[in-house]
């Protein structure tokens, strides 16, 4: 692929990304969800949840990685 193809597909995949994003976030006021908590029930609530267990699971691994990581030559 070309550079110039690279940055087309990217403006496209950036607006389809957008579009599915609003469109879920359309769909999250449309629908009553049942929930168990009271916290379940904030629009959005999904998503933030889900983006914090990301930030937490990327902060998580780098602290497992400094403590698990052996040198290169380790197995010769």
């Amino acid at each position: 692929m070309s550079k110039n193809n690279l940055k087309t597909f990217a403006k496209y995949f950036i607006k389809i990304i957008i579009l599915i994003s609003i469109l879920l976030v359309g769909i999250d006021f449309t629908f009553h969800r049942h929930a168990y908590f009271a916290l379940e029930e904030i629009y959005g609530f999904p998503a933030f949840f889900g983006f914090v267990s990301f930030i937490f699971i990327v902060l998580v691994g780098k602290w497992l990685r400094k403590i698990l990581m052996r040198k290169e030559d380790y197995y010769d």
